[in-house]
């Protein structure tokens, strides 16, 4: 709660008090958090003037105004006394934060003994409102095989407020005219590889396919954006090993260190990988 309070000009010592606090209530579709607050007649020294002619007040809610009246009955003579409330709702920025803002009140008394005066301002503000994450980062490729590849991802710059609850992978075969989803994983944590992660349910990559990987992060208040990239199985042939047909990636020597080779063919002329 943020409090100010101000001297009246009477001749005795009445003080103008306002009370401003963040109630606990936001509207995060409405990205807008709600204050209440209370504009209060102080009679410090419990003189107990009264008056039943019309007393005025206004108070600026971080820049929202307000009026009222009211008088100060004999029986309520002495009385410190809540003259004007309500409650005021302010937004804040796209990253979810409220700067604190000043609020202040002016109240005038047709009294000799009361007179009138501001409160001066109080300041308050409000938590940030999460927002959906920013998208994953430094994707890149690993563990290429002619069944399967892994995507490395570092997780988002900035939650913005939010709760982690995690990514989502999702795997297309670009290759294909229905793009269809080839797997979703949804446990991945920092490393997406349909059989490299033993995954139940997991299906192997076909060789020398291109696929298009999208990551997301998860949060309490939604998903970031998606970061992608492409990658392209390695085209490998079969071999029966025990009765068993395995996959078989060919490799070549180069400079006296052995790497993995990927086949061409030529096509109208032109090489192209083997899909």
């Amino acid at each position: 709660m943020a409090v100010s309070e101000g001297q009246l000009n009477g001749a005795r010592d009445y003080r103008a008090r306002i009370d401003i606090w963040y109630s606990g209530v936001q509207d995060w579709p409405g990205n807008r958090s709600r204050f209440d607050w209370n504009v209060q007649l102080i009679d410090a020294a419990g003189w107990g003037s009264w008056t039943n002619s019309t007393c005025e007040v206004w108070a600026s809610i971080g820049g929202v105004n307000y009026y009222g009246t009211f008088t100060i009955p004999q029986s309520t003579a002495g009385q410190n006394r809540v003259v004007l409330s309500g409650s005021t709702w302010h937004g804040h920025d796209g990253e979810g934060f409220r700067p604190g803002f000043a609020s202040d009140a002016y109240i005038k008394v047709p009294h000799s003994n009361i007179g009138e005066g501001g409160s001066g301002q109080a300041w308050v503000d409000a938590p940030r409102i999460p927002k959906p994450p920013t998208a994953p980062r430094n994707l890149r490729v690993e563990n290429v095989s002619p069944i399967s590849a892994g995507v490395r991802y570092d997780g988002p710059a900035d939650w913005r407020g939010s709760s982690p609850q995690g990514y989502t992978a999702d795997w297309y075969e670009i290759n294909n005219a229905n793009n269809p989803l080839v797997w979703r994983d949804l446990n991945s944590q920092g490393y997406t590889d349909p059989q490299g992660g033993a995954v139940a349910g997991a299906p192997q990559l076909k060789p020398g396919t291109t696929y298009h990987v999208y990551v997301y992060a998860r949060s309490n208040v939604g998903n970031s954006p998606s970061a992608s990239i492409a990658l392209t199985t390695d085209a490998g042939g079969r071999i029966k090993v025990g009765g068993t047909w395995r996959e078989a990636t060919p490799w070549i020597k180069v400079n006296g260190v052995w790497r993995r080779a990927r086949p061409y063919v030529k096509q109208n002329g032109a090489w192209r990988a083997v899909r």
